[in-house]
């Protein structure tokens, strides 16, 4: 039986905030609507306004006058009566079924008579040009604007309601720690040993996920579980980051050993003790997302070490941007500045200079406030975690 955790739900309250600000955000910037392709960024845009996931086929088209409609996959067996109630938030009469989401959005776009005006599209980065020129075909007098970062400053800050939702993800996240942590034995595959662990997200109603550990000192980074056997006295990294299948993620990876750690390894957890305080202490409202990132690498750095994979933001999903990187020559770039409300997943890979052994990896989630930052991900807090 699927427990209530697993099952949030956010109300027509929250629903009216996100349309609310959306709108004021559409206006401001002098557009007339938004287009939000399905696929980009794990369909996280497209839940953020319908509480349903975005696919390749389906996209939202939101003005600023008036109420969105959600195009949909003719060939999904779902009608707009049977959207509508999953969704909750989008009425049936603007569920439109679509074999061609970007010919149905120009046609749709002349209806609304804004064919003739600025739309903001997210994103660019996703929309495949093929689909892209469809649309200008069709409304060669619109002038196509990159929003992204005007529907990320809107997602970003979280409210009270997602806050919550997430907590409870987190509270799944370390139920699914606290399993793994009392499944390790020493002989045990990888797969044996995070099995049960696996199980607690499943009872919980998690979909999208990303299952990662790291059991062989001489890898420099982890994988999904396998058949590789775990050894005394080597180290265990366990990296569960998920997403719940009604939204809202976590991420929180910790370091098990079965003994005190000595010289190399002994240095990296004291890195581990100052990275956890630097981020509070660091990561404010107003700082670029690169200053961020630069200041990560900077430790690590110091510490004789290198990293990446530095972390992300986590909202609708596990992964949400932007993501932290130190600069336009690392992959996962983005300008952004921290906004307050915002939630982060800090994570950098670390090992020794050169891509060498030994690698050690130590995860949480920070909401970054207007006046302080809290240290969200607060179970099992030791570095390492000792195996009983």
């Amino acid at each position: 039986m699927v427990t209530p955790i697993a099952k949030p739900e956010l109300s027509l309250k929250e629903k009216e905030r996100r349309y609310g600000l959306l709108r004021k955000a559409l206006q401001k910037a002098g557009l007339s609507a938004l287009i939000v392709y399905g696929n980009s960024q794990l369909g996280v845009p497209v839940h953020y306004l319908t509480k349903m996931w975005g696919t390749r086929m389906n996209m939202v088209i939101f003005p600023a006058v008036g109420e969105p409609v959600f195009l949909v996959p003719t060939n999904s067996g779902l009608t707009p009566e049977k959207v509508a109630g999953m969704s909750g938030w989008i009425l049936a009469d603007n569920v439109r079924l679509s074999a061609n989401p970007p010919v149905d959005a120009a046609k749709l776009i002349k209806a609304l008579k804004l064919d003739k005006s600025r739309i903001g599209v997210d994103s660019y980065r996703w929309w495949p040009v093929f689909e892209q020129q469809q649309f200008v075909e069709l409304c060669p007098k619109v002038e196509l604007v990159e929003a992204h970062r005007l529907f990320g400053e809107i997602r970003g800050p979280k409210s009270a309601e997602e806050l919550d939702v997430m907590q409870k993800a987190i509270r799944i996240s370390d139920l699914a720690h606290y399993t793994f942590l009392h499944s390790l034995k020493d002989g045990l595959t990888e797969l044996e040993a995070t099995k049960a662990s696996i199980e607690v997200l499943d009872t919980h109603g998690i979909g999208d996920r990303i299952i990662l550990i790291h059991t062989q000192p001489e890898a420099t980074y982890p994988n999904r579980p396998s058949p590789a056997v775990i050894r005394k006295p080597n180290a265990i990294t366990y990296s569960p980051e998920f997403t719940r299948n009604q939204g809202y993620g976590a991420q929180m990876i910790r370091g098990y050993w079965w003994e005190e750690p000595k010289g190399i390894y002994k240095t990296m957890f004291e890195l581990w003790a100052e990275m956890r305080q630097m981020v509070i202490e660091g990561f404010r409202p107003g700082m670029e997302i690169t200053d961020a990132g630069k200041m990560i690498e900077d430790l690590v750095d110091e510490y004789g070490f290198e990293c990446d994979k530095l972390g992300h933001a986590v909202g609708v999903a596990y992964g949400d941007a932007p993501y932290i990187t130190a600069g336009p020559d690392e992959k996962d770039y983005m300008e952004w500045t921290i906004l307050p409300g915002e939630v982060y997943a800090v994570h950098p890979m670390v090992r020794c200079k050169g891509y060498k052994a030994p690698f050690t990896m130590v995860g949480d989630m920070y909401l970054v406030g207007k006046d302080h930052t809290t240290w969200m991900t607060t179970a099992m807090p030791e570095l390492p975690v000792m195996i009983p």
